[in-house]
């Protein structure tokens, strides 16, 4: 257990009763559910370190969190926290999202990079994982481009994920790295 959360089934791994759990979990209890199987042991509001390892509980064993989260908890803390957080799940597994959990099941599980225990895609993912479903051309641009310029990871980074990832949502991502491409080129050339 970690930041207070747990699985359900932990607890009774460890000797305590459904029945316990539901007391607990009653309005004004000591804990409450904070996902279907997963349990907060805390009354307080889930903080977002909460709320994303739930999140990742919740998905199962080799789950990553992706997209935005994953961008702020690499070190890109300004930017604005989406509502949902974009969980991406093995291929074989058959969970559907809930609540504030948006799963995604996928062929291309990348390796995690680790911070502070959470399981996160490499910024190359998380940031087209992120862009694929923007609908805004000037927020893929400026998603895109602060990843570069915090170094995160480069433009041949970007465009080999890209070319290995799905060609749904492409598009928009694909035409922002042209620019982004040549507008470097330029500031390169005498």
């Amino acid at each position: 257990m970690t930041d207070d959360v747990i699985r359900t089934a932990d607890l009774r791994a460890a000797g305590v009763t459904g029945h316990q759990i539901d007391l607990r979990c009653r309005p004004g209890g000591p804990w409450q559910r904070i996902l279907p199987g997963v349990l907060l042991l805390s009354a307080g509001p889930p903080t977002r370190a909460q709320r994303l390892r739930a999140a990742l509980v919740y998905a199962g064993p080799g789950a990553v969190i992706t997209g935005v989260h994953a961008l702020r908890e690499q070190g890109l803390s300004h930017l604005p926290e989406p509502d949902r957080v974009h969980v991406l799940q093995p291929e074989g597994r058959r969970l559907t999202g809930h609540d504030y959990v948006f799963l995604e099941r996928t062929t291309r599980l990348p390796t995690a990079v680790v911070r502070d225990g959470l399981a996160l895609a490499g910024a190359a993912r998380a940031v087209l994982d992120a862009v694929r479903r923007e609908p805004q051309p000037l927020r893929v641009h400026q998603l895109l481009g602060a990843v570069v310029r915090a170094g995160l990871c480069g433009l041949p980074a970007l465009l080999a994920e890209l070319n290995a990832g799905s060609k749904r949502g492409a598009a928009a991502p694909r035409s922002a790295l042209r620019a982004l491409t040549s507008r470097e080129s330029n500031a390169r050339a005498p």
